[in-house]
Parts: C-alpha cells; sequence; structure tokens
C-alpha cells in the first residue's frame, strides 16, 4: 500500500526561538512576526542612585532610585525577505536628515516573543508544536545601527546576518497571549 504525501507551507520562523513583531506604519494591528531572531542581548537596565546626606547626621547616606537607563537591544537574523526593518531604518535616516517624518515611523512599539519550541512531526498540528513563554512590549523604540550586509566572501560557508540596534524608552514583561 503507499504511503499518501503531505505537504506543509514551508516555516521560516519555525527554527527561531525569538520573534519580533513590529508596530508597522500606518494603523495596521500588530498581528505578523517581522523577524525570527538567532540572537536577542539581554534585556537590561540600571537604576542610578541619588544620594542625600542629611544635615548633623555624618554617619550614612539616604539613597533613593533616581534615573533609569535602558540599555540598546542588539537583534540578530539571518538575512530575511521581508523589509520592515529595512523601511525602518529608511525612516530613521530620513528623519535625522530633514526632521520630517511623523514620530509614529521612527519610534515604534515592539514585542518580542520568547518561544519554547517543541520539534513536532506530522503527528502533532504545529499550534501544539510550540508554546510562548515571555513577550516583552519594548515602548518607542528606534533603530540607532543597522547593519543590512555582513561582508560578503564567497569561500566561507559563513550566513549572512542583519544586525539592528535598538535604542528604546524601556520594555516590560507582558502576559503572553
Amino acid at each position: 500500500m503507499a504511503r499518501e504525501a503531505t505537504a506543509r507551507p514551508r516555516d521560516p520562523l519555525r527554527t527561531f526561538q525569538f520573534r519580533v513583531l513590529v508596530k508597522s506604519f500606518g494603523t495596521k494591528p500588530m498581528d505578523e512576526y517581522v523577524a525570527g531572531c538567532r540572537s536577542v542581548s539581554g534585556l537590561n537596565m540600571t537604576v542610578a542612585p541619588f544620594e542625600i546626606w542629611e544635615g548633623g547626621n555624618n554617619l550614612h547616606r539616604y539613597v533613593n532610585p533616581n534615573k533609569i537607563n535602558w540599555d540598546p537591544i542588539v537583534l540578530e537574523q539571518g538575512l530575511a525577505l521581508d523589509d520592515t526593518l529595512d523601511k525602518w531604518a529608511r525612516a530613521v535616516i530620513d528623519f535625522a536628515r530633514s526632521g520630517t517624518k511623523p514620530s509614529s515611523e521612527v519610534k515604534r512599539e515592539i514585542v518580542i516573543d520568547v518561544w519554547d519550541l517543541i520539534t513536532y512531526g506530522p503527528d502533532v498540528p504545529r499550534e501544539q508544536g510550540a508554546r510562548k513563554l515571555r513577550s516583552y512590549q519594548v515602548h518607542n523604540a528606534w533603530i540607532s545601527k543597522y547593519h543590512a550586509l555582513p561582508k560578503l566572501d564567497s569561500m566561507a560557508s559563513e550566513i549572512g546576518l542583519l544586525s539592528v540596534e535598538l535604542l528604546h524608552e524601556g520594555w516590560e514583561l507582558t502576559e503572553p497571549s
């Protein structure tokens, strides 16, 4: 008896553990992933202390939280067919040159989802093949460094990586949907 072959559409994001949603230009909702990332730098923040020395008390200081510094986020992915990051980088360049682009095209909300990948086969439906573990919303991010094309060398067997550094105004953990 001959086995029936079933075809599955190619899922280029299947092997990535980090997926990025970017609020697109205009009013389109964030519903499509624009990047499956190979690596995401850590989401770091530092809170600087504000020291107060009370008059007459030279034994100790009072320290309160003051300014928050959010470290840049670096996303790396293999060269992609999606041009969302290219368009976003171009909007930042146009804004820096003329200041005429709307800030909604330059500073954007993004979501970084962390997935727990489970290898799925023909008996496991795609919906059950992966589970979203965490979801982070990054506020008012903009591209500060954009490495669009790596060094090209036909003698090397390396993968071309696109790299983006984002400056932002903070992030927060959100409930995975």
